[in-house]
């Protein structure tokens, strides 16, 4: 099928892009400096019906590369970058890896591609060439990961790294599957770092169903994969730091005061952070204005008694248990049905 959707993105004047083939990425007709593979922590095995599998079948041995990477982050973070593949085979230059600890839908699987793409960010600093770094959707093959789940926080890594790295040009996501490669140009199409327009957008004259999103800027992947579950279903929101325009605090302010809906993404990060607990003040002083808080729990942290005091007579859904993507799903429909 080839190309299916590409993107421009303008960084300093300089025009780079991401960019989404349905094509077999041994086969794909373009230098790759950086193919950014997934994995099992510590296992290398080429599978049958795996990219391992098919890097090995045109002479890229991962296990071999993996023994003596470039740049080894495995531990703690478990991401490595390869040495120059030898003799560069299918056009591919070195092998990253980005390994995940089995647990489907993590959040340790999202810290895991930040920190695969800050460590991209070192090796360029020792002159490693990447122009162009080419992935398929991480997590989605034998790890099981849900690519709904993993596409928003794999996109927005991606665009903040082209956005920061001056050596790096083009990204391309290349799937074999169709679905995924679908799935992947969607997202791309109504990605939140893409579509937020250059002039500030005002705020609705009618905000009934405004939805104001507090979290810690440490979950914000799983913000921005909510955020764009409530605007696909017609549910306006606001949050930062997408939304300030002007002064930060006044902003936040503003926002809540104009919202019915206060989400607040509840988590170990969210309920040690002194900025989401005024929001939370906030909002809950305008409870007699018609706001309604709506308490999103995400991991099992305690709450402390600032917390409890807040929102202990709140109703809140546990997201805590797998499979955070149809937890999210199963919130998104409750607001809805709320409305």
């Amino acid at each position: 099928m080839g190309l299916m959707h590409s993107v421009p993105l303008v960084v300093d004047g300089v025009t780079k892009e991401i960019s989404v083939f349905c094509d077999d990425i041994t086969c794909f007709p373009y230098p790759i400096d950086i193919l950014t593979t997934s994995a099992y922590i510590g296992s290398y095995h080429p599978t049958p019906r795996t990219v391992f599998h098919a890097l090995m079948t045109c002479g890229i041995n991962i296990q071999a590369l993996a023994s003596a990477p470039a740049f080894d982050l495995r531990n703690p973070c478990h991401v490595w970058l390869s040495q120059e593949v030898p003799y560069h085979p299918a056009n591919i230059a070195r092998i990253g890896c980005v390994e995940f600890d089995g647990r489907a839908e993590s959040v340790q699987s999202v810290l895991s591609i930040q920190a695969y793409f800050s460590l991209l960010d070192i090796a360029s600093l020792y002159g490693v060439k990447m122009d162009t770094i080419a992935l398929p959707l991480l997590g989605s093959g034998v790890q099981r990961m849900s690519g709904h789940l993993m596409i928003t926080p794999l996109l927005n890594e991606c665009i903040a790294f082209l956005k920061r790295n001056p050596r790096a040009r083009k990204i391309y996501f290349i799937e074999r599957n169709p679905e995924k490669a679908a799935l992947i140009a969607q997202a791309l199409r109504t990605s939140l770092r893409f579509s937020t327009p250059e002039v500030p957008p005002q705020l609705p004259a009618e905000t009934k169903d405004l939805a104001f999103i507090s979290y810690s800027s440490k979950d914000k992947n799983i913000a921005d994969n909510l955020c764009s579950k409530l605007e696909r279903n017609g549910i306006k929101v606001w949050y930062a730091p997408r939304d300030v325009h002007g002064p930060y605090a006044e902003a936040i302010v503003r926002g809540i005061e104009k919202a019915k809906y206060f989400i607040v993404i509840l988590s170990q990060n969210s309920i040690c952070s002194e900025h989401v607990l005024n929001e939370v003040d906030l909002a809950f002083q305008n409870i007699s204005q018609g706001t309604k808080i709506k308490p999103l729990r995400i991991d099992d942290a305690m709450f402390t008694a600032a917390f409890k005091y807040y929102l202990s007579r709140q109703h809140w859904m546990d997201a805590s248990i797998p499979p955070l993507e149809q937890r999210l799903n199963e919130f998104v429909s409750e607001l809805l049905a709320d409305r």
